[in-house]
């Protein structure tokens, strides 16, 4: 098949999923996490786009700003990377806290918080105990509005390390929904061959389990949106 081809195969598959997309409710999820752990790199694969690397998106907050995508019903609220010092913290979590109640205050489905994904980097071999209390506090100050928590295990390289860490974590009983690690992009080891990206698809099953029957078809849509935008891209 041509270039050609494939791209007019591809401006027909979104024009005829435009007009559904347009009737779809949108997932908004925010995603948090110390500074270099690769909230960047796992935004863009799920948007199978370099936004995040561009600094696009509209600010939010201080330390917030809502990325998305045309033609497809999701946006993601990127919070600034912060180091482990407890203002910067605190900040943080009163930002995600405070989005998600004015998210609900709407009583509009499109503009609440439907999941928050915290990320860790699994190559660093280890979890601050501050990340930890973080992450109580969050699901403390979570508990009325119970929006699913999602630990992603970033930069996964190793699948042993990573599962090693996730046990790790679910032995400490937090509230999350589910431990996932990910490898976001393929990965060359030098003189070892490429470590293959994997984990999005589990994330994404996991988070149709979490999220509400009105949202099963806009979770569906999304990577059927996103797949299509990158066949015509290519």
């Amino acid at each position: 098949m041509s270039g050609i081809d494939a791209e007019k195969i591809a401006q027909e598959a979104i024009n005829a999923i435009a007009d559904r997309i347009k009737n779809l409710h949108t997932l908004n999820i925010i995603v948090a996490g110390k500074t270099g752990v690769g909230k960047s790199t796992l935004i863009n694969a799920v948007f199978k786009d370099k936004l995040a690397e561009t600094g696009m998106g509209k600010p939010v907050t201080t330390h917030m700003r809502k990325i998305t995508k045309k033609g497809v019903p999701l946006a993601i609220y990127d919070t600034r990377g912060f180091e482990l010092g407890k203002e910067v913290q605190a900040e943080v979590k009163k930002e995600v806290i405070d989005t998600i109640s004015k998210g609900l205050a709407t009583q509009d489905i499109n503009k609440a918080i439907h999941c928050i994904w915290y990320c860790i980097n699994t190559a660093s071999n280890r979890i601050e105990p501050e990340e930890i209390q973080w992450l109580r506090e969050l699901s403390m100050d979570n508990q009325i509005t119970q929006v699913p928590i999602v630990v992603v295990l970033t930069q996964s390289f190793s699948k042993k390390k990573a599962q090693e860490m996730r046990q790790m974590l679910l032995d400490e009983n937090l509230d999350v929904i589910q431990v996932i690690p990910v490898l976001a992009e393929d990965y060359e080891i030098e003189d070892l061959g490429t470590a293959k990206a994997y984990g999005l698809d589990v994330l994404i099953k996991v988070m149709g389990e979490a999220l509400p029957e009105e949202l099963m078809e806009t979770l569906q849509h999304v990577q059927i949106a996103l797949n299509i935008l990158t066949i015509l891209i290519r």
